[in-house]
């Protein structure tokens, strides 16, 4: 068996994967298309904020995701959830003062969702993962997979896509072509994130705990659906995180800060409106996450985990991999943890019958 492999993506997938791959002696090499890893977990550094543009909470349920954070020796903490919280059932109706139990506390990463990234990657061997490298053709020549990239063209024995399924048969073509089953299907699988906005303010101050307030918003108005307070623990940095609604999407960002103000005045006052900055990531603009022959009417979670991901392609030559692909917490941290561990048994499974 060849054991050279190349893995498609440096997200949580693609990263896990490449660590115990090599420690099972393959060799290795991870391409990410983007100028930095880790897809779709992206920490924003502002002044001494850290603040989540993309995956961010976890809790207990997420086991095989606690295991790896065990292992790697990444630092976490408990989401502050005291005092007051708000939801927003009507506009026409003020803001509703709620207690959010907290039975079932979800929990983020001290030094950002990112930290778990970096400790994985340091494990890695030198010259595993190769940035900015946007993979454009995947060909099976014999007993030999070709990957050419914007800048090179690498050789293999095995490939690992870890890309959302629909953002791969967008961006990547493949000879021979992938069954048309398998198109259709990525065509309808649910990109988690894909039609989502990530908002963050930063304060000097955190004057909704001062004022025995949570910093949560659930909203069925809008602009924002969840809000939730994003201090660090040190209580150094000081900010606010959540989610805008889909809606926000036809308009412009200065049209969302207009009406995100708006809300965060209703609901917590003129303070709320004194932030040192204010960030957005527009997921369904980035280029790699956001696939152009994916519907936008598909429910979440859609046909994540199906049985066709599950199978080797091309005489096990190239599979398919991801968070999106997992058949436990499709599209969650959780997801990509349990995508990464299924490969890997195939592949080792394999190795040892060959």
């Amino acid at each position: 068996m060849n054991t050279s492999v190349v893995i498609i993506g440096a997200g949580l997938t693609g990263l896990l994967t490449a660590n115990r791959l090599q420690e099972l002696g393959f060799d290795v090499k991870v391409l990410e298309a983007r100028e930095r890893i880790g897809g779709r977990i992206n920490t924003l550094v502002s002044g001494k904020a850290k603040v989540e543009m993309g995956a961010t909470w976890f809790n207990e349920s997420h086991y095989h995701l606690l295991d790896v954070i065990e292992e790697f020796k990444v630092p976490y903490f408990e989401q502050f959830m005291t005092g007051t919280s708000y939801f927003q059932t009507f506009s026409n109706v003020p803001p509703q003062e709620i207690a959010v139990p907290n039975d079932s506390p979800s929990y983020r990463f001290k030094n950002g969702t990112v930290d778990l990234l970096n400790s994985i990657a340091a494990k890695l061997k030198p010259n595993t993962i190769f940035l900015n490298e946007e993979v454009n053709e995947v060909n099976v020549i014999d007993d030999d997979v070709e990957v050419k990239t914007n800048s090179r063209t690498l050789n293999a024995g095995i490939v690992i896509t870890t890309l959302p399924p629909a953002t791969l048969i967008d961006q990547i073509t493949f000879t021979p072509q992938l069954p048309n089953e398998l198109v259709s299907l990525a065509e309808q699988t649910h990109t988690w994130m894909q039609d989502s906005i990530k908002v963050a303010l930063t304060y000097k101050k955190p004057f909704w705990r001062e004022e025995g307030k949570s910093g949560t918003i659930f909203s069925n108005v809008g602009p924002l659906s969840e809000f939730y307070d994003q201090s660090n623990v040190e209580k150094e940095s000081y900010a606010l995180v959540g989610f805008a609604s889909g809606s926000c999407a036809r308009f412009t960002k200065e049209q969302r800060i207009e009406k995100i103000e708006a809300q965060l005045k209703m609901v917590f006052g003129d303070e709320a409106l004194q932030y040192e900055s204010y960030h957005e990531t527009t997921w369904y603009n980035e280029e790699f996450t956001k696939s152009n022959r994916q519907e936008d009417n598909l429910f979440p979670h859609q046909n994540g985990g199906h049985a066709l991901y599950q199978a080797p392609l091309f005489d096990n030559k190239l599979f398919i991999s991801g968070t999106e692909t997992s058949k436990h917490h499709s599209g969650y941290m959780e997801g990509a943890i349990f995508a990464a561990e299924s490969v890997v048994v195939k592949l080792k499974n394999l190795h040892l019958t060959q």
